[in-house]
């Protein structure tokens, strides 16, 4: 198997190492900004020489993952690269959604393969990412070779398989922050309403838990735009005003978003079929109403 190194000891590059040493393959190095922080990754992990010489861990290897920041990723590959730090034919990868594997192309100068490998999960934690990475869906682009490498990674972590053109790849990761990061903020908005509305924040998100983990099952079961229920869907107009009152009275900065987040709403019960053109006219009318008063 592979010999594995891992340069920046975060939640993604615990998680990947703990999995992969599981799944058979040697974690060579870890190395980090701070030797304390490679030493916990280590703990988690089990084995790994550990080091602030990013160099010295990076030739430790044949395949290198780069899990930094994201917008340390780059010069973290150049300052390796720089001081000839990946082995001939080393296969080295980054982990971000956002960004293209070319972001590594400094690596190219040491004769290394080059790819991007981007678990499609939320990872808030080291304990609950090595949960959810298993039977995730990653998206991956790069070298013909690293590629394949990379697959192999794909199925040694039963996970499945994305591909899509390198220049879409900000479009797919804004797609997986809307469906994500979103929602967490969207379950924030909610809680301040209740907050607004006399019922502490405690309370209220344990009263909403088991309505998102509904919604949740609804989108799973019947997908989108099946899934959709509520005032909007139903085309019911009186409450949806109700709302934009209440909200314009105690809440009124956030106005404009619960307007913006219903206009798209109306989108998907038009798509649903249970909202009829005439209600939705009315529904869009309200946004427009509220937002000229706010």
């Amino acid at each position: 198997m592979h010999k594995i190194s891992i340069i920046g000891a975060g939640v993604v590059g615990t998680a990947i190492g703990y999995l992969l040493r599981k799944a058979g393959y040697d974690i060579a190095g870890i190395a980090s900004r701070t030797l304390e922080s490679a030493q916990k990754a280590k703990k988690f992990i089990g084995e790994g020489d550990v080091s602030t010489d990013l160099v010295a861990v990076a030739k430790k290897a044949d395949i290198v993952f780069i899990t930094t920041s994201d917008n340390a990723i780059e010069d973290t590959c150049k300052k390796i690269a720089s001081e000839s730090g990946f082995n001939p034919e080393t296969i080295v990868f980054h982990t971000c959604g956002a960004l293209p594997s070319d972001i590594l192309r400094s690596a190219k100068k040491n004769g290394a393969y080059i790819a991007s490998i981007h678990p499609l999960q939320s990872l808030a934690n080291v304990k609950e990412a090595v949960k959810s990475l298993l039977g995730s869906y990653f998206c991956i682009e790069g070298d013909e070779t690293a590629l394949s490498v990379a697959r192999e990674i794909v199925t040694s972590l039963n996970g499945k398989e994305i591909t899509l053109k390198v220049n879409k790849k900000a479009l797919y990761h804004a797609g997986a922050v809307a469906a994500s990061n979103f929602l967490v903020a969207t379950v924030a908005f909610g809680l301040e309403l209740f907050e607004a509305a006399g019922i502490k924040r405690k309370d209220s998100l344990a009263a909403l838990i088991p309505l998102i983990k509904g919604t949740v099952k609804n989108i799973e079961t019947l997908g989108i735009p099946l899934a959709l229920t509520g005032p909007i869907s139903r085309g019911d107009t009186n409450v949806v005003e109700d709302h934009l009152k209440a909200i314009s009275k105690n809440r009124n900065n956030m106005l404009k978003l619960y307007s913006e987040l219903g206009r798209y709403t109306v989108k998907i019960a038009i798509e649903k079929s249970t909202l009829k053109k005439n209600d939705a006219q009315k529904i869009v009318a309200l946004f427009n109403k509220y937002k000229r008063n706010k």
